[in-house]
């Protein structure tokens, strides 16, 4: 019996792990066959796969079922969209749904255990990447962000989950990504570059109060310019790097990502109350 009641997703933050795991390899497995497919044939597979994983059983020679697949099949234009370079899955969403590649560990979702070094890091791979892409940066920038399970001593005394990110070379991290699967790669991609995206625009919730680090990146009421979205990080990374805000280099690059722009969202008011003062 085909079940009566089916939650669907109808954002990216209602996927589960599952239906992410499987559009990634729908992706993947067009690129490798270089298939050419109709955004809308790509939209009834999903639905299939949507269903197939909510517990409804495939049932092709009923009508019924057939009717089901296609009415949630017009419901994907937010998941699968027509571009000028054919059919674009854009993840858009800072929950990550692969927690775990093989036996290494990811980011936890929102970048909630990030660390500013970490970030920097990724930050500068994925600059490279956009100006040159190549197979390389990404396999980088996912040994960078997925790393072994931190010693029981680390979790300990430095509340660690993961190795620290700079505890080997860019040739083993570049290694550790040749041993995934390439669309594990490419998701993982995904959603840090989403991820620093939502970084300029988005909201957070910390410590139950809803944050936004957008007015870092936007120009004032005089008109001067500020950081914006693109170099504007890059900028934010290396000004705070050198000026040992936190400590020294290596203090500022262990504090979690988030604090580093709370401070900075802290300054930022601060100098604009002291501007309207004046």
């Amino acid at each position: 019996m085909m079940k009566r009641y089916i939650t669907l997703p109808e954002t990216w933050d209602e996927l589960t792990e599952a239906d992410w795991r499987c559009l990634l390899r729908m992706r993947q497995q067009m690129i490798d066959r270089r298939l050419k497919v109709a955004v809308g044939d790509v939209r009834i597979e999903t639905a299939r796969m949507l269903l197939g994983n909510r517990g409804v059983s495939q049932r092709p020679d009923d009508p019924q079922w057939l009717v089901l697949v296609g009415q949630v099949a017009q419901t994907l234009d937010w998941l699968w969209q027509e571009t000028d370079g054919g059919l674009s899955l854009v993840y858009r969403s800072t929950v990550n749904l692969l927690p775990q590649v093989k036996q290494w560990l990811g980011p936890l979702s929102h970048g909630a255990d990030l660390t500013f070094g970490e970030f920097r890091m990724a930050l500068a791979v994925l600059r490279n990447y956009e100006q040159n892409p190549s197979g390389r940066d990404l396999d980088v920038l996912a040994g960078l962000l997925y790393r072994p399970a931190a010693s029981e001593q680390m979790q300990h005394e430095r509340q660690l989950r993961r190795w620290p990110y700079d505890w080997d070379t860019f040739e083993q991290k570049e290694k550790r990504g040749r041993q995934m699967k390439r669309w594990q790669v490419w998701g993982i991609y995904a959603w840090m570059a989403y991820f620093c995206e939502y970084l300029t625009t988005g909201v957070f919730i910390i410590d139950g109060e809803r944050v936004s680090f957008e007015p870092l990146f936007k120009r004032d009421e005089t008109g001067d310019r500020r950081q914006e979205a693109g170099g504007g990080l890059q900028q934010i990374c290396l000004t705070l790097a050198e000026s040992h805000v936190f400590g020294t280099v290596r203090d500022v690059d262990n504090t979690p990502l988030l604090t580093v722009m709370q401070k900075l969202l802290m300054d930022y008011r601060t100098l604009r109350k002291l501007r309207i003062k004046n």
